[in-house]
Order: structure tokens, then C-alpha cells, then sequence
């Protein structure tokens, strides 16, 4: 399901868990789940492999558990929050496109129950409101969830796109075919998907995470808005607090997430 060696550098194993979901008939089953919190929520992985939302939880939790299952199912990106005996975590779902139909929903999770007690006692000796996290925080367990779930699948998309020549895209009545090799960087703008090459801007209405699921290894998720192609990759610049991207005889910028600099850096070195 994952390649150890990032599951290693995320930390999945002692912070959290990954896990796989399909859907057959009106039940989602998991197909596959591993990483600490797994047993820290009660569970070995034999409990859940194989078994139905209804199979292993109470009703209403269950049918809470399965409104999400069905909203990444029906191709968007998920978030969440939620406990299960007495473990807070955040969940982060996202959808596995093929042929531009869903297959395969992965998830990752992320175990935030001491950072919220840590919270609350703070709270409570400051006689404050309790916030369970900061915009800052939210955005980088966001931005971490996302990047476990890309590189999750990264070893099966790198075998299946290896040999793909062109990213395929529907703009107005047209469908455009796009080099692959030609391709600097993708940004995601309101509704729209904007891709640059070094001749042209393409826009279409297709979803980052669907046009990802065309591009080969060269191609990384570096922030929720923006996929980058590492071969025209040159500088990274630390900006206050932002990782700015810069291209090779190309003028535009892209962000990059904290949490992936180690990761292009590492990539690019090899």
C-alpha cells in the first residue's frame, strides 16, 4: 500500500495511520490500514481489513464515518475531526481517480489528543475560550494529512504513468492534449486549475487531485493549491514564512508547504 520510506519520514507509524478504503454496493471496506494509533484506538489491523463501517462501529457513528467515506467517494478532499475511546485525531480523505471514476479512497490520520488536552489546560489557566487549533496549526496538519495520502500512492501512480506523453484536459468544448515534458507547474485558482508551460496557459475546471492522477514521478503535490514538475524545479526561496518555488527560464512562482522542502530537497539531490 505505501512506500516505508516515507511512511518513515512522515512518522505515520508513531503519530498516526494510513488506511484504504472501496466501495462495493452501499458499504465501504477497508482494505488495508497500518500505523500506531491503529492499536492505540483499541484495534489490530486484522479487526478492520475486510470489514464494513457497521461492522465496527456504532450506528451513529458509523453512518458519521460513512456521509465522509461518501463525500470523498463522490471525488472531493476531506477533512475531520473526531474521538474514538477518548483519542482525538484529525483525518484527512482523498479520492483515487482512474479514467476520471473513483477506485479507491485513502486515508491518513493524525493523533492530536495531547496537543488538545496541552490546549485546553493553557486555556483554562489563561481563563480563555478553548480553540482546539490555530489557523497556523490547521494548515500544517492539513498540509502534512496531504502529503502522507499523496505519497501513499506515489510507488502505484509512478508505475502507471511512467510511459503517459500527454496530460489530457477538457477546456470549453475542446479536449486538449498537453506534453507531459512541457509542463512547469499546476495551480489551483478559485474553481479553475491553471497550467503553465513555457509557451502557454491551459485552464480547465478539472480538479488537482484528478489531473495528478495523470502525471508521472516527476510531478509532486508540494502545497494543497500547487503541483510542481521537479525537473524544472531550480531554487527554493524561504520567504518570512513562505517556500516560494522558482522555475527554470520561466518567471512564475509557486508556494511550497513546510512540510515538503526536506522532501524536494532529498528528490532533488538524487
Amino acid at each position: 500500500m505505501s512506500d516505508p520510506r516515507y511512511i518513515k519520514q512522515l512518522d505515520i507509524h508513531h503519530t498516526g495511520m494510513v488506511f484504504t478504503v472501496v466501495k462495493k454496493g452501499n458499504e465501504f471496506v477497508h482494505t488495508n490500514i497500518e500505523g500506531q494509533l491503529v492499536y492505540n484506538l483499541g484495534y489490530t489491523p486484522s479487526d478492520i481489513i475486510g470489514k464494513t463501517l457497521t461492522e465496527l462501529f456504532p450506528g451513529e457513528y458509523a453512518e458519521m464515518k460513512y456521509n465522509y467515506y461518501s463525500d470523498a467517494w463522490a471525488g472531493n478532499i476531506i477533512h475531520y475531526e473526531s474521538i474514538i475511546n477518548g483519542i482525538q485525531y484529525i483525518a484527512f480523505l482523498r479520492p483515487i481517480l482512474e479514467g476520471g471514476k473513483v477506485v479507491e479512497v485513502i486515508g491518513s490520520c493524525i493523533n492530536v489528543t495531547e496537543q488538545t488536552e496541552l490546549q485546553k489546560s493553557m486555556s483554562i489557566k489563561n481563563n480563555s475560550k478553548p480553540i482546539f487549533l490555530t489557523s497556523l496549526t490547521e494548515e500544517k496538519l492539513y498540509n502534512a494529512l496531504q502529503t502522507a495520502a499523496d505519497l501513499i500512492n506515489h510507488t502505484s501512480r509512478q508505475a502507471n504513468n511512467a510511459e503517459r506523453r500527454n496530460l489530457t484536459i477538457k477546456e470549453n468544448n475542446n479536449i486538449i492534449f498537453i506534453p507531459v515534458s512541457e509542463i512547469i507547474f499546476i495551480e489551483r485558482v478559485e474553481r479553475k486549475s491553471l497550467i503553465h508551460t513555457k509557451n502557454k496557459r491551459f485552464e480547465t475546471y478539472e480538479a488537482l487531485t484528478c489531473l495528478h492522477q495523470q502525471l508521472n514521478d516527476n510531478f509532486i503535490r508540494c502545497h494543497k493549491s500547487y503541483i510542481l514538475n521537479t525537473d524544472y524545479l531550480e531554487v527554493i526561496e524561504q520567504r518570512g514564512q513562505k517556500y516560494i518555488a522558482h522555475f527554470r527560464d520561466y518567471d512564475m512562482e509557486a508556494r511550497i508547504s513546510i512540510n515538503l522542502v526536506k522532501l524536494l530537497k532529498m528528490y532533488k539531490s538524487n
